[in-house]
Formats: C-alpha cells, structure tokens, sequence
C-alpha cells in the first residue's frame, strides 16, 4: 500500500511539510510505504482551454509537470494533502491542479481513492473557502476524503511545539490507511453541514427557501429546531450530488463534448469574425 503526500506551500520545512510528514509517519507506523512531493517544485501552468483533452480524450498537452503529478496520485492508493491557507483559501498550486484535472477526472484515473487534508493556518476567522478548494479538487477527481484538519499555528515552522496537532496529524495518517485496508471511506473527521464534503458553507439560493452546497451542488432547505438553525437535504438530493459518477458523466457526455461538433462546423465563422477582435488594440 502506497501513501502520496502533496505539500502545496513554498517553504521547505514549513509547517504545512512538517504537518504532512507527521501523517505520512501514522500511515507508516500503520505499514504503508509513503512518498512526498512538494507541488511547487513543479512547474505547472495554466489551463489554456484548448479542450484537447476533453474532445480528444488524452492526457494534457501542455509540457509541464501536470500529468507527473496526477500520474504519481493514481499509483497511490492514498493521497494526503497538506496546503496552507492564505487570505481565506489554498494557495494557487491547488487551484491550478484543479483547472488541469479535466484528463484525470475522464479517465477516472485518480477515482475511488482515499484522502486526507491538512490546513495549516495562522489567523482565525479567515479559513472560510480553503476546503472549497480542497474539496473541489479532491472530489472532482473522485477521491474519497476521510478527514479534514484545521490546524491552528501562528509562527513559521512552529508545528512541532504543538502536540495536539500532531496527534490530530498522525492519526490521519492512520485514518487514510485503515480506510483502505477495510474498505471503509466513510468520513471519519468533524461533521459540517453538507453531506458530501462535509464543509460548512452554504448558498441561499434566488428563490429564498432553499439551501445549496457551493461545492456539492446539494440542496436543502433550512429549519429552526429549539432556537438553532438546521439544515435538512433529502436522500434523493444526497444522491445527486455533483461529483457522483453519474453526474460527472452527464457533464461530460452532455455539456461538454457536444461543443466539438459545433466547433468543427463553425470554424471558418469563427475564423472570419475573430479577425475584429485580432485587429483591436493591436501593439505595433
């Protein structure tokens, strides 16, 4: 059993690399063989939106270190993420890896695996989106993530003074291992209010009665039980969730790769009536 660990900060031996770490040695301790990247040795740029890899059903290509990365998490088979927040969110790493994860969320190359996520942070009160961004790509790629960390250190490198997080870390570690040992992916860390990602953001939608998970898609409606507000989601909407397998192949299938029929069709249109807009603002 292999255990990849991703680092998404550019410190060396930050708190994110120690935190990461400190998980890789539970799932060791627990028998797993682990590895370690840090995703900002790499060289990965964004996604051009040629849709090469959506209408020709192949890898990115783009000659960078995408397709590295995303080769080294479907040889695992558990990815640990560690990623600090900055400023609400993950750092740009992440969400260049989630505009470039088209080719291995087709190809179901990364799917069904388990995985786990740290957040190291420095400043309560300002990690509101960095699980959207983590559950995103996670789940996008059909990940199964059994726990989710907040990890409060203020100082640079201060991780290893603070036993509690430590713990907290290795014993994902262990989660991730003995969740593929027994086939359990069910989520093992502090509930939120969705059902799929467990994060606690939500969306009041235009109609001002129901609910949705800006992530999951998951809608519910709210309640107030004994002065507490609920929220309630149905087994049916539970079910439709926007990263099931039978969501992401209607996406695909439907939305998405109609388009290159009409692409083709319209091309000397398109190649005619773009000439305005290569002639404006044009530098000399």
């Amino acid at each position: 059993m292999k255990i990849l660990g991703l680092v998404g900060s550019v410190r060396q031996l930050g708190n994110s690399e120690i935190l990461t770490k400190e998980a890789l040695m539970g799932a060791e301790e627990e028998g797993a063989q682990v590895e370690i990247l840090r995703l900002t040795d790499y060289n990965v740029g964004p996604c051009r939106g040629c849709a090469a890899c959506l209408l020709q059903e192949r890898d990115c290509v783009i000659k960078d270190d995408a397709n590295f990365i995303f080769g080294k998490m479907a040889e695992s088979d558990g990815i640990i993420v560690g990623v600090p927040c900055y400023i609400l969110e993950a750092t740009a790493i992440v969400k260049q890896l989630i505009d470039r994860g088209f080719a291995p969320m087709q190809q179901n190359t990364v799917r069904g695996k388990v995985g786990g996520v740290i957040v190291p942070y420095a400043t309560r009160g300002w990690t509101q989106n960095v699980f959207q961004q983590t559950n995103t790509w996670l789940l996008a790629l059909g990940v199964d993530v059994v726990n989710q960390l907040l990890i409060h250190v203020q100082g640079l490198s201060e991780a290893p003074l603070i036993q509690d997080a430590l713990e907290k870390c290795r014993n994902l570690g262990k989660q991730v291992v003995r969740a593929i040992s027994t086939g359990d992916h069910s989520f093992q860390g502090e509930e939120g209010i969705c059902p799929i990602c467990h994060d606690r953001n939500i969306r009041i939608l235009k109609d001002m009665e129901s609910v949705e998970c800006p992530v999951c898609a998951v809608r519910g409606s709210l309640k107030i039980e004994e002065g507490k507000i609920k929220v309630v989601f149905s087994q049916e909407a539970i079910a439709r969730h926007r990263w099931s397998v039978e969501n992401l192949q209607r996406h695909f299938t439907y939305h998405l790769k109609p388009s290159k029929e009409f692409f083709m069709k319209t091309k000397d249109q398109r190649k005619e009536s773009m000439q305005k807009y290569r002639d404006y603002l044009k530098k000399s």
